[in-house]
Formats: structure tokens, sequence, C-alpha cells
């Protein structure tokens, strides 16, 4: 029998595109989060740090993929041509 977790696992990993366009306008669930957030800011960023100090390579990744998005095009940077 799977438990309720493992349902819920799956139900979100089917439905998450349609689950993400629906929070995305629900106006309840960010006031919710904001909460949430404001409330447990200390927990979430200690958490965030030991994810980083446990999984530095991934960390480097994720800052390498940041760095190139904001890196513009050679023909985006060259557009405006001096006169």
């Amino acid at each position: 029998m799977i438990s309720k977790s493992e349902s819920n696992k799956i139900y979100y990993q089917k439905n998450k595109d349609r689950l993400a366009e629906k929070w995305k306008n629900d106006e309840s669930r960010k006031a919710y989060l904001r909460e949430y957030y404001k409330k447990n800011k200390k927990i979430i960023l200690e958490r965030a740090r030991e994810w980083n100090k446990r999984n530095k390579e991934a960390r480097k990744l994720i800052v390498e993929r940041e760095k190139k998005s904001k890196l513009k095009s050679f023909w985006e940077v060259n557009l405006k041509k001096p006169k």
C-alpha cells in the first residue's frame, strides 16, 4: 500500500505545471507563504547554508548557470554601434 506522502508526491509530479499556474495567481497562498517565510527566515537560511556546505559542486553549477544566464550574447551586446 502506498503511503499518503508517497501518493502526494506522485500527484504533484504529474500535475506540477497545472498547479504552478494555479498557485501563481492565488493571492491567499502568496500571503500565507509571505508570513511563513517571515516567521521561519532564520531556519530557512540555516538550512540553505548547510546545503551549500554539503553540496559545493552543485552550488558551483548553480552559480555558473546564473552567470551564464546574465551574460548577453555577442550579437546582443554589439547591437548598438558607435557613431
